[in-house]
């Protein structure tokens, strides 16, 4: 039995013309810039301007939609399209999250220890010395993403 797809994954794609991938960066980027504006109080900017924030939290929120198609492709090679199947199932949405996830945790992890210009504020609460306000926006955004990209495509 051949698995469905939704319109134009997979090897479907070449017919519709349709890119779910494509959905999933400008629906990640959207959500995701929402979730970085709304988080600025966990964050000391260390006297940047309000336009400052606004071009850092857009080059974050393209960077989490990179990183977002990135663990899609990732997940979409290991179970054969799984993302993009009509029926999602649990393994490749947890490919997915746990790509993200280990992702945002190495970039938070590494941007701790350099000067990005920021650095958490007393209010950010944190796992293993990683705010957990951006651990959860990798659970949240993702699937936020992936369900807008998926009815979308």
């Amino acid at each position: 039995m051949e698995a469905k797809f939704i319109s134009g994954s997979g090897k479907h794609r070449a017919k519709t013309g349709s890119h779910p991938e494509v959905w999933l960066a400008v629906q990640g980027f959207l959500v995701a810039f929402l979730w970085e504006m709304l988080q600025m109080p966990f964050y000391v900017m260390d006297g940047m301007t309000a336009w400052a924030v606004t071009k850092s939290c857009a080059l974050a929120s393209l960077g989490d939609a990179g990183i977002m198609v990135g663990a899609a492709w990732i997940a979409d090679r290991l179970t054969g399209g799984g993302l993009w199947r009509e029926r999602l199932t649990s393994r490749p949405v947890g490919i997915f999250l746990g790509v993200g996830l280990a992702a945002t945790a190495a970039i938070e992890w590494m941007a701790l220890r350099t000067d990005w210009g920021w650095s958490y504020s007393q209010s950010m609460p944190t796992l293993f010395g990683i705010g957990v306000v951006p651990l959860a926006m990798w659970v949240v955004v993702p699937l936020a993403s992936l369900g807008l990209a998926r009815r979308m495509a």
